[in-house]
């Protein structure tokens, strides 16, 4: 029993298969090309929030002026954490253009070196009741003595 091969069949999966490369290609690309678009994106959201240049439009918040740009508000965050990141030293932007934002984030969660801020007040308030007023004008005015 012989096997014969169709030619035309074979060009035809040739075909397939370089476009399919080239599809391949592209998507890296484009990946690779995201990337660095974010990192822009990263850039830019970190200076209009430090030198609050969205009051210049008339908005009154940050999260005001993200919402028109259709960022979500924990996106402009972790954005802005990566940015504050790199400045501090921590990361590079070359980490964060060959794992990713998503990759980034979580490195920084799980980083030691990042310190978290407590929600907790650091000054708790203590009650108690004086028996002069002259003595609750003195340690009103001195509220860290």
């Amino acid at each position: 029993m012989e096997i014969i091969l169709n030619k035309r069949n074979l060009e035809v999966l040739n075909e397939a298969e370089e476009h399919y490369k080239k599809l391949k290609q592209r998507l890296k690309s484009s990946f690779q090309q995201e990337i660095y678009y974010k990192m822009e994106v990263i850039k830019i959201l970190k200076e209009i929030k430090d030198n609050e240049y969205y009051k210049l439009d008339g908005y009154r918040t940050f999260e005001d002026f993200i919402k028109d740009y259709h960022l979500a508000r924990s996106q402009a965050y972790d954005y802005l954490k990566i940015a504050n990141a790199i400045k501090d030293g921590i990361l590079e932007e070359a980490y964060v253009i060959e794992n990713g934002v998503t990759k980034t984030l979580e490195f920084l969660r799980k980083s030691p070196n990042v310190l978290k801020k407590s929600k907790q007040n650091p000054i708790k308030p203590l009650r108690f009741q004086l028996k002069s007023q002259e003595s609750y004008d003195f340690y009103k005015s001195n509220a860290k003595f």
